[in-house]
């Protein structure tokens, strides 16, 4: 699929007139000159000044359609921790969004980051589980399905797609890891069945939640960008954001410091499994959350034919990592 021209004059001038049509119904005064701060293969976004602050635009490419909506559900199920939708194109997939702030990494030392987790995660974790009764709708709005029962087919087909491999760059793959990626299958399945077995429920799971995806706005914390959003088991999300934070403090993710962020997470779901279970089940989320990764990954670069030539790699080193986890 062709990605929009995002540097596209005639493009660009369709986003400039549905922003200030949006600013007209909404009353903002539009106080500068708009600009594209963020272009991606899979998205790009327009900041918009007025009087009463910016506002900014998004436009998601294939691979994150169901952004909009997603977060325009979110919003209305958990309008505490997720932007402000503003508006939402009524034939493209485009919204504007309120500032929110800053970036978390942008405002807090990496010593500091840690605190704010531990208390970013439990509210996280509540609105998973505030919208685990909402799982359809997120589907139906075009959240990747990437739920426990399909995780490991879905990885073997993604090692079997030979388009989106790079092979014998340092610390990539090679062609043997593919076989010893196959012999993994049924370790991997067998993970899955132990972690589905404690029957916690499906959820939004954001799959991208690091440092540059939070913003600080004085007392309130903003999740965004929930582009790479999926439906699947809520405890997958713990790859990225506990690598993430282990990696800004230089210490490794088996360090009480990473572990108390985990366990801080995990707090909401004392209600429905005892503390030793969530424990062991979040260690399983961290090493299948590997598979989200690569299979994001994939839908990305298959879906837009830009984002293989400006993230090669992306595919075999999510795959490296599922070696490194599963090894």
């Amino acid at each position: 699929m062709t990605t929009p021209a995002y540097t596209d004059a005639a493009f660009i001038a369709e986003v400039h007139a549905w922003a200030r049509e949006t600013c007209e119904r909404l009353g903002l005064e539009i106080s500068g000159p708009i600009e594209q701060p963020h272009i991606r293969p899979w998205s790009t976004v327009f900041r918009v000044p007025t009087a009463s602050g910016a506002v900014y635009l998004k436009v998601c490419g294939p691979s994150q359609a169901h952004e909009p909506r997603l977060t325009k559900l979110l919003q209305r199920e958990f309008p505490t921790l997720v932007p402000e939708v503003l508006a939402l194109h009524p034939t493209h997939d485009w919204m504007v969004v309120a500032e929110g702030g800053k970036k978390l990494r942008e405002v807090f030392s990496p010593e500091q980051m840690l605190d704010e987790w531990a208390r970013i995660l439990p509210r996280y974790a509540e609105l998973q589980l505030a919208l685990a009764p909402h799982v359809d709708e997120m589907l139906g709005l075009g959240a990747p399905d990437q739920r426990l029962s399909r995780l490991a087919l879905d990885l073997a087909a993604v090692i079997d797609d030979e388009r989106v491999l790079r092979f014998d760059e340092p610390d990539g793959l090679t062609r043997d890891d593919l076989p010893r990626l196959r012999a993994l299958l049924p370790r991997i399945s067998a993970e899955i069945e132990t972690l589905a077995a404690l029957g916690l429920p499906d959820s939004v799971q954001h799959d991208d939640l690091h440092d540059g995806n939070v913003l600080v706005g004085g007392d309130r914390r903003v999740i965004f960008d929930w582009g790479d959003a999926n439906v699947s088991h809520p405890f997958l999300t713990l790859t990225i954001v506990l690598r993430v934070a282990a990696f800004r403090v230089s210490r490794p993710e088996s360090a009480p410091e990473i572990r108390r962020l985990r366990d801080a997470y995990l707090e909401p779901f004392g209600r429905l499994a005892p503390p030793a279970l969530l424990r062991d089940a979040a260690d399983r989320g961290v090493r299948l959350g590997t598979l989200s990764r690569a299979l994001t990954w994939y839908v990305v670069v298959t879906r837009i034919e830009s984002a293989l030539s400006a993230e090669p790699y992306a595919v075999s080193g999510s795959l490296q990592r599922v070696l490194e986890a599963f090894v």
